[in-house]
C-alpha cells in the first residue's frame, strides 16, 4: 500500500475539478486559480508587513490590528506582541509551547511539538480564532483541529501579534474571538543556521535555514524535522508517537513598477492518535500534508498604495480509527490477530465493523484588493475580497454522483462534496487628533447559503501622558459554521447541516503603560453570543451533536506587566494573568469546547545569568479549567461518571550558553512530572529533558 498523497500529487486538484463537475467556476475564476497554483510552486514569497526590527522599544513596532497599520502606542486594542528575542529565551521547541505561555491563550494540546493544538482566545473556542502568516490566513475550513498545520519552526519567527477579541472587522470572516498573525523574518545577515536537540523518548528535532540575495531579490528558506517515539499513558498504550517535516520559504524583490513578495510552505504530520477524538479508540491515528503559497503586489501612487494578494492553501487529511500498523486490512474489515475490529465488542452485526478510513482534502483559494489612501482626515482603508473553498471527503458533504478515487490508497473514494464562496467587502478609517485616536470600520460578507453577514466596531483611545493611555471598544463578531460542524457523522457525533452562523458583541476597555523598559496592561471585556456553535449531548451514553445555543455571556479580565532589565542580574521578567467566566440563559447539556474554559489562567517567566553567557529561562503556568469531562475506563470499554478538570503547575526551565555564533541549550518541560488533561481523556506526557545546539555561519 503506498503513501497518502505526496507533493507531487498537485494534479489532483485539476482532476477532482474535472471529474466533480466544478462548472460553477466561470473562465474568469478558473484563470485566477491556475494563475494561483502557478505562482504558489516555491516561487511564492514573502508577504511584506513592513515590520521594524526594534522589538526592546515597544512603541515603535507596527502592529496589523486593523485594515491599517498601526503603531503600537497608538491601538485602542489589546495586541500582545511575542518578540523573537524573547522566542529564543523561552523553553520551548513548538509554536504550540510558545502560545501556551501567553496568559489570554488557552491552547489545548493533544500531543508534543504541535502534533495537534486547539488554540483559543479569551474565553472562545478554537474555530474561533483565526491564524495567519504574515497576514495570510491559515485556519481551516474543514477543522479548526488542523489551524496550526503551520509549516514553521519557532527559528523562523520575527515575532508573533495576538489581537484579543473579535477581529472581523479586521480580517473578515471568522476572526470572531480574535487572531494570530505569525510574522516571519528575514536576517540582516546572508548565511546559514543549524539547531538540532535530542531528549527523552527518541524526541529528535532538527532544523537547517540559510538567508541569501540573487541580485536585489532576497530569500529565506527553512526545513525543519522532528520525531518522537510517544510516551506511555496510565492505561498502558503508547500510541502517541508523530513524525514531522515542515519546509517554508520566502522572497520579496523591490523594483520600479511594484513591490512584489511572496512565500509558500508545507507540513507533514504523522502520529498516533490515542484517545483523540474518542476515548473507546486509543490505537487511532492521523497523517495530514498541507500546503500553502501567497504572493503580493504592493504599489505605491504618493498617497495612495494598493496591494493585491492571492493565495491557495490545500489540506489533506487521513484520519484511521483503527491504525493499520497494529490492525490489517482483510476481507473488507480491519482485524486484530484473529479478531475484527469492532465498535463494540461482542457485537457482530455488519454495522458494527470497521471497513475503511476518513479521507479529506480541503482547498481554500483567495483573492485580495486592497486600497489605503493617507489624507488630512485620517488613513482610510477600503477593499474586496474572494475566497473559494472545496472539500472532497468520504465522510464531509453532500453525496457525489460520481465518485473520484483516492490517489495512491487502494479502494478509496472520495463520495462526497462542498463548496462556499465568500465575498467580503470592508472599510475603515484611522484619525489621531492630539491624544485622541480612533478606528472604525464595517466588514460585509456575502455566502450563498447563508446569505449577507456584517460586522463592524469602533476604537477609541486617549493619551494621558505620553506613557499612559485609556482606551475602549466595541466589536462584532463573526463565523460560519465548519464543514465538520455541518457534516460529520462518526461513531459518538453527528453533524447539524442546519447550523447558522454564529456572532457576538464584545465590549472593551483597558489601559496600557508603556515605556522604554516596561510594558503593561490591564482590560475588562464583556461578550454577548448569539447562536453560539457548541458540540454537546444530554448524557454520556448520547452521541455528541453541534448545536446553535443562544444568548450566551462571556466576560473576563486581562493583567499584563513585563519589564526589561539592563546590566544586571536579571534581565527581564513578565506576570500576567487572564480571568473568564461564562453563563448561558437556556438548556442543560454536556458542552464538549465552549464552557470547558480556563477560568484562571497565570504565568510568570523570568530570564537571569548565571555566569558570562551563561544565562536560565524560566516559566511557571498555572491553570484551572472549568467544566468537567465523562471519564471513560478502557478497561471497562464504557464511562464511569463526570470528573472535573483538575487545577495544576507546570513549570518549564531553559539553561542556555551563548557564544558567538554557537549556543548550547539543556530544557526541561514540566519539570515536576504533573499528570494533567488538556483535552478530555487525553492524557498529557510528562517530564520531559532535552538538550541540543545552535549554530551560525555568516
Amino acid at each position: 500500500m503506498k503513501n497518502h498523497h505526496q507533493i507531487k500529487n498537485v494534479n489532483l486538484f485539476f482532476s477532482c475539478w474535472k471529474n466533480t463537475n466544478w462548472a460553477v467556476f466561470s473562465s474568469l475564476k478558473k484563470n485566477v486559480v491556475i494563475g494561483v497554483l502557478a505562482l504558489s510552486y516555491f516561487t511564492m514569497l514573502q508577504f511584506n508587513v513592513n515590520a521594524q526590527n526594534d522589538t526592546t522599544q515597544m512603541d515603535e513596532v507596527q502592529i496589523i490590528s486593523s485594515r491599517n497599520t498601526e503603531i503600537y502606542s497608538q491601538s485602542a486594542r489589546i495586541v500582545y506582541i511575542i518578540s523573537g528575542d524573547d522566542i529564543k529565551e523561552m523553553p520551548v521547541n513548538s509554536l504550540a509551547d510558545l502560545l501556551q505561555n501567553i496568559s489570554s491563550l488557552d491552547v489545548r494540546q493533544r500531543g508534543n511539538s504541535d502534533v495537534q493544538s486547539d488554540i483559543s482566545i479569551s474565553g472562545g473556542t478554537f474555530d474561533q480564532t483565526l491564524i495567519l502568516i504574515n497576514g495570510i490566513k491559515m485556519s481551516d475550513s474543514q477543522t479548526g483541529h488542523h489551524s496550526m498545520n503551520i509549516p514553521l519552526s519557532i527559528e523562523n519567527i520575527e515575532r508573533i501579534e495576538i489581537l484579543e477579541g473579535p477581529g472581523s472587522r479586521v480580517f473578515g470572516i471568522n476572526a470572531y474571538s480574535g487572531a494570530i498573525n505569525i510574522i516571519t523574518n528575514y536576517s540582516e545577515n546572508q548565511g546559514v543556521e543549524i539547531s538540532s536537540f535530542y531528549g527523552r523518548n527518541n524526541y529528535f528535532g532538527a532544523n537547517i535555514s540559510a538567508d541569501f540575495n540573487i541580485g536585489k531579490l532576497n530569500n529565506f528558506i527553512s526545513s525543519d524535522y522532528s520525531s518522537s517515539d510517544g510516551y506511555t499513558n496510565s492505561n498502558g498504550i503508547n500510541n502517541n508517537d508523530f513524525k514531522i517535516f515542515k519546509l517554508f520559504g520566502q522572497s520579496s524583490i523591490s523594483t520600479k513598477i511594484a513591490d512584489f513578495s511572496g512565500q509558500a510552505g508545507f507540513v507533514d504530520k504523522s502520529f498516533g492518535a490515542n484517545s483523540f477524538y474518542s476515548p473507546k479508540y486509543p490505537w487511532q491515528y492521523e497523517n495530514t500534508q498541507t500546503f500553502f503559497g501567497s504572493f503580493n503586489i504592493n504599489k505605491k501612487f504618493n498617497n495612495l498604495k494598493v496591494s493585491n494578494s492571492a493565495f491557495w492553501r490545500r489540506n489533506y487529511d487521513r484520519f484511521e480509527l483503527f491504525r493499520e500498523e497494529k490492525f490489517v486490512h482483510q476481507e473488507s474489515y480491519f482485524i486484530d490477530g484473529q479478531d475484527t475490529a469492532k465498535f463494540v465488542p461482542g457485537v457482530f452485526a455488519a454495522w458494527n465493523y470497521y471497513s475503511g478510513h476518513n479521507f479529506h482534502v480541503t482547498d481554500i483559494i483567495g483573492d485580495e484588493l486592497k486600497f489605503s489612501l493617507n489624507s488630512f482626515l485620517g488613513r482610510t482603508t477600503f477593499g474586496a475580497e474572494y475566497r473559494y473553498e472545496n472539500i472532497l471527503s468520504n465522510v464531509l458533504g453532500e453525496t457525489l454522483e460520481t465518485h473520484v478515487a483516492v490517489e495512491n490508497y487502494d479502494n478509496a473514494f472520495y463520495t462526497k462534496r462542498k463548496t462556499r464562496e465568500n465575498y467580503n467587502f470592508y472599510f475603515e478609517h484611522f484619525k489621531q487628533f492630539r491624544k485622541l485616536s480612533f478606528s472604525l470600520g464595517i466588514s460585509a460578507n456575502y455566502n450563498k447559503d447563508y446569505n449577507w453577514n456584517y460586522s463592524g466596531g469602533i476604537d477609541l483611545s486617549y493619551s494621558l501622558s505620553p506613557n499612559i493611555k485609556l482606551f475602549s471598544s466595541v466589536n462584532q463578531g463573526v463565523r460560519l459554521p465548519s464543514f465538520t460542524d455541518l457534516y460529520y457523522d462518526g461513531p459518538s457525533n453527528k453533524g447539524n447541516p442546519n447550523l447558522k452562523p454564529e456572532n457576538s458583541l464584545t465590549f472593551e476597555a483597558g489601559t496600557k503603560f508603556i515605556t522604554k523598559n516596561l510594558n503593561a496592561h490591564i482590560s475588562y471585556f464583556k461578550r454577548y453570543g448569539n447562536n453560539t456553535i457548541d458540540w454537546v449531548r444530554l448524557s454520556d451514553t448520547i452521541d455528541w451533536q453541534p448545536m446553535n445555543i443562544t444568548n450566551i455571556t462571556t466576560q473576563g479580565a486581562n493583567f499584563f506587566l513585563q519589564y526589561k532589565f539592563k546590566n544586571l542580574f536579571v534581565n527581564n521578567v513578565s506576570l500576567s494573568y487572564s480571568y473568564i467566566d461564562m453563563t448561558k440563559t437556556d438548556g442543560e447539556y454536556i458542552s464538549k469546547y465552549v464552557f470547558d474554559y480556563l477560568k484562571h489562567k497565570a504565568v510568570f517567566s523570568l530570564n537571569h545569568k548565571i555566569l558570562k553567557n551563561l544565562n536560565a529561562s524560566w516559566i511557571v503556568n498555572y491553570e484551572n479549567r472549568e467544566g468537567s469531562f465523562s471519564l471513560f475506563d478502557l478497561a471497562m470499554f464504557s464511562y464511569i461518571g463526570e470528573q472535573n478538570y483538575e487545577a495544576f503547575f507546570i513549570a518549564d526551565v531553559k539553561l542556555f550558553y551563548q557564544y558567538k555564533n554557537f549556543e548550547f541549550f539543556v530544557e526541561a518541560n514540566n519539570l515536576f512530572n504533573k499528570k494533567y488533561f488538556d483535552i478530555e481523556n487525553v492524557e498529557m506526557q510528562g517530564r520531559i529533558i532535552k538538550a541540543g545546539l545552535k549554530l551560525k555561519f555568516y
